[in-house]
C-alpha cells in the first residue's frame, strides 16, 4: 500500500527551536507559518532548518486540533513574548513519507494509521509531524509518525 510516496524509517533532532502553540482546524494549518518567518526576520534570528509542526487531536469528534509549530534556530534565543516557547526535540524512530501534491492532513493521518496497522507496527496514533520543504521552485512536505518503542 502506498501512502503518497515511499515510506521509510527515519528520525530527526533539533537542538534549538522556537515554538508556538495554537488550536485551529486542519484546513487552516498554514496560517501561523508566515508570522513565524516574520518573527525570525524581525528579531534577527537565524533559521537553521525547515519550519515544522506537530498535530495532536486532544479530544475525539472535535473540530479543533492542537498544533505546535517549531522553527529551528542556530542558538538559544527566547523572545520577550509569552506567545513563543523554546525547546529541543528528538524523535529517534518514525515512519516518514513525502508529499508534493495537495496536502490533506486528515487523509495523511488515516493512511499512515492504516499502513502501520497492516504492517503491525505500533505508532503514537495521535501525533503527526509535518515538515515544510522548500525546493527552489516547489514546496513539498515530509510527514513523520513516531513509532512507539517495544
Amino acid at each position: 500500500m502506498e501512502v503518497y510516496g515511499e515510506i521509510e524509517e527515519e528520525g530527526f533532532q533539533f537542538e534549538h527551536c522556537l515554538t508556538y502553540r495554537t488550536q485551529h482546524t486542519l484546513e487552516s494549518w498554514y496560517f501561523p507559518i508566515e508570522d513565524l518567518q516574520k518573527i525570525t526576520i524581525d528579531n534577527n534570528i537565524q533559521q537553521t532548518g525547515p519550519i515544522f509542526f506537530l498535530i495532536k487531536k486532544p479530544f475525539k469528534k472535535k473540530k479543533y486540533y492542537e498544533f505546535k509549530y517549531y522553527v529551528p534556530i542556530n542558538q538559544k534565543d527566547e523572545l520577550a513574548s509569552d506567545l513563543f516557547g523554546y525547546e529541543s526535540i528528538k524523535v529517534e524512530r518514525a515512519l516518514k513519507t513525502r508529499d508534493t501534491e495537495d496536502v490533506d492532513l486528515q487523509y495523511m493521518q488515516k493512511r499512515m494509521k492504516k499502513y502501520t496497522k497492516e504492517m503491525r507496527w505500533k505508532i503514537n496514533q495521535n501525533e503527526l509531524f509535518g515538515f515544510i520543504i522548500n525546493n527552489s521552485d516547489e514546496v513539498g512536505f515530509d510527514f513523520y509518525v513516531p513509532l512507539v518503542k517495544k
